[in-house]
């Protein structure tokens, strides 16, 4: 009987295999990195909301919210978008929140929502198109998160 040689055989399906083994590492990365800016995201435009419905009567609201987001966010920073509102009507500073709030003896009409909206422009972990992986992401991820002013 004669035996066959296969030298070398192993070496040609690694190196037919190991591409495909980097994309799906590299993907899953990839797809790790965006769901957990995302996470960050909502999660503190909740925490955003929350504390800006609670800030009636105080002076300072859009300051306290702004911190609070920029804190949940403290690796999202460079490319965070910020946006408050209140009863429809977009915040830029402590007076116009603070007014549009009420005062602890005046409230504000019923059912005036607090709304947080944060966008955010992804930066993928891997620079330049591995494969065309990063043009099968999104650049850019929002999450918006409302609250009746209490």
């Amino acid at each position: 009987m004669k035996r066959n040689r296969q030298s070398g055989a192993a070496v040609v399906e690694f190196a037919l295999v190991l591409p495909v083994l980097f994309l799906v590492l590299f993907g899953a990365v990839q797809f790790g990195t965006l769901m957990n800016n995302y996470l960050l995201l909502t999660d503190a435009a909740s925490v955003g909301a929350h504390l800006l419905a609670s800030e009636r009567g105080y002076a300072t609201p859009y300051s306290d919210t702004e911190a609070a987001i920029l804190s949940a966010t403290s690796t999202l920073k460079n490319t965070l978008a910020i946006t408050i509102s209140v009863g429809g009507t977009t915040c830029t500073s402590d007076t116009a929140c603070a007014s549009a709030l009420g005062t602890q003896t005046q409230p504000p009409a019923t059912g005036t929502e607090a709304k947080v909206s944060l966008s955010y422009t992804f930066s993928s972990p891997f620079k330049g198109a591995l494969y065309s992986l990063k043009s099968m992401m999104p650049t850019s991820l929002s999450a918006t998160m409302s609250e009746l002013v209490q």
